[in-house]
This record gives structure tokens, C-alpha cells and sequence, in this order.
């Protein structure tokens, strides 16, 4: 049989890995962050999908990216601060407008009259359609993955 003080000693110890176990989830937290990626489901589609072995098979491997020091960019360019930022996917959306904004504004100003300045109108407006598409896709799916 065990004594009284046997018993407090062991259930203090009981409690005390309790508590070192139990998750810690608080808002702004990178665990909370690793919570919700848990919540999605978001490792099992990528499981599901084979999204590591597609981006292998297409040459960027992860000692690729980490060799490359991507990561320790990102890291001191503040990206992912930016990516958390609440603000960021619709600031993201009204650049994307205002890029489409700005091939429409170009194809409106530049004249038409040469085959050169038909050319510079067609690449112009490609290339910052193309960009503000890109900015309000990026936006879109930004804002996605935040409310995740």
C-alpha cells in the first residue's frame, strides 16, 4: 500500500506531464499556425495529391531549396510576415486591378499606327494583365489560406 506522501509526489507528478503535454494553442502563436494546418487536413493533400514527389520529379528538391537559401531570404526579406499580414490579399487584389487597369490604360494611349507600336501595345498589356491576374490570384488564394 502507498503512503499519503507517496501518493501527492506521484499525482503532482502526474499533473506536471499533463501539463507539458497538453497542446499550447494561442493567437499569433506558430503553434496555432501548425494547429490549423492540422485542422485542414492540409499535409493529407498534399499526401493525396503527391505534390513533393510531383515538384521532385520537376527538379526542386528540398536540399535544392535549402542549398539555394531560399529560406534564410525569405526569412530576412520579412515574406512571411508579409504572407500573415491580414492586409496583405486585398492589397494584393486592388494591385492586380490596377495593373489590369494599366494595360487597358496603355492600350488606349499608345497609338496604333506602326507595327512596332502594335507589338510594344500587345506585349505591354500581356505582360501587365498577366501580372495583375497573377497578383489577384495570389491575393484570392492568400486570403484562402489565412482563413484556414
Amino acid at each position: 500500500m502507498m503512503s499519503r506522501k507517496s501518493l501527492t509526489v506521484q499525482a503532482r507528478s502526474t499533473q506536471a506531464t499533463a501539463k507539458t503535454v497538453a497542446p499550447v494553442k494561442k493567437a499569433g502563436n506558430s503553434l496555432a499556425i501548425l494547429a490549423r494546418v492540422q485542422e485542414a487536413g492540409l499535409l493529407s493533400q498534399v499526401e493525396k495529391l503527391g505534390l513533393l514527389t510531383k515538384l521532385e520529379e520537376s527538379g526542386l528538391t528540398l536540399a535544392k531549396i535549402e542549398s539555394s537559401g531560399l529560406l534564410s531570404l525569405a526569412e530576412k526579406t520579412g515574406v512571411l510576415s508579409l504572407l500573415a499580414d491580414d492586409g496583405t490579399p486585398g492589397l494584393l487584389t486592388v494591385v492586380g486591378l490596377l495593373l489590369v487597369g494599366a494595360a487597358g490604360g496603355l492600350v488606349y494611349t499608345v497609338a496604333d499606327d506602326t507595327t512596332a507600336a502594335v507589338v510594344a501595345q500587345a506585349v505591354g498589356a500581356a505582360l501587365l494583365g498577366g501580372l495583375g491576374v497573377g497578383a489577384f490570384a495570389a491575393g484570392s488564394t492568400l486570403s484562402s489560406i489565412q482563413k484556414l
